[in-house]
């Protein structure tokens, strides 16, 4: 049985990576069992504590890529070598893996799946950003297939552009996504006209990690729980999925209204 840590155990900061634009990625000294899909709570001492997804695993050291936005991801994102933070989990239920899969990311959902390249190193990557200078771990994934919104790089357009072909061949068992959730609604109801399994990544605001508050709740499962992925048939059952997300406060409102609060969030 995978153990679970329930304090927060101190992790040392061994080096630094800026990735794109206000993407940075930090190594940091621990061992971990973990499932592509899954997530850490990162604590701060004296600051705060916010969920995070292990974006690579080497031997003795773990990665977390952390996108500047607030308060919190500022401050973990300017730890220097030496420092310290605290993590604990990992928590949640990871990617199920099956045969004939392929991966679809946007923006930097691409740290989710990440890990699940790594595993699947022949399944097909396909990776969309609004423009190149949010292409990440081009280094990392020299094959995967890319696209932009305004064609700065790649195949101007969606990931569904590029995954549609693909699933009208016939070519694809199961579709594993994580990234926008206007992104990753299109992506499953692409999946469903074909009849093929798609497994999401859900991001929900998280306060506890473990199911023990519901403030991650999207509809009656518990992202934090119950997921942080979801396949086809839990999707089809999430009335919110695509559509609402909450506040801190628990209020619903849209997902747009969701994007807006977090990008402005301390």
């Amino acid at each position: 049985m995978q153990r679970i840590v329930e304090q927060p155990v101190m992790a040392r900061v061994l080096e630094r990576r800026d990735e794109a634009a206000d993407l940075r990625t930090l190594w940091l000294e621990r061992d971990m069992a973990f499932q592509p899909g899954q997530f850490v709570m990162v604590w701060i001492p004296e600051l705060d504590e916010k969920p995070y997804t292990i974006s690579a695993l080497r031997p003795g050291r773990i990665a977390l890529t952390v996108r500047r936005r607030g308060v919190f991801s500022s401050r973990l994102s300017d730890l220097r070598p030496g420092e310290s933070v605290g993590l604990r989990g990992p928590y949640g239920k990871g990617y199920a893996i099956k045969p004939r899969g392929v991966l679809v990311a946007g923006g930097c959902g691409l740290a989710v799946l990440a890990p699940l390249k790594d595993a699947l190193p022949d399944a097909p990557l396909i990776f969309g950003a609004r423009t190149r200078g949010e292409l990440l771990f081009l280094d990392r994934f020299p094959d995967m297939l890319l696209c932009t919104d305004d064609g700065s790089a790649g195949q101007r357009g969606f990931p569904t552009d590029l995954l549609r072909p693909r699933l009208e061949r016939g070519e694809v068992g199961v579709v594993y996504t994580c990234g926008p959730e206007v992104m990753m609604k299109a992506v499953f109801d692409l999946c469903e006209r074909h009849g093929v399994e798609c497994q999401a990544a859900l991001e929900r605001y998280m306060k506890c990690g473990f199911g023990l508050c519901a403030q991650c709740a999207c509809g009656d499962q518990r992202v934090c729980l119950d997921g942080p992925v979801f396949d086809s048939a839990a999707l089809r059952r999430m009335e919110e999925f695509g559509h609402w997300a909450r506040l801190k406060s628990g209020r619903r409102v849209t997902l747009n209204e969701y994007g807006n609060w977090r990008s402005c969030r301390p």
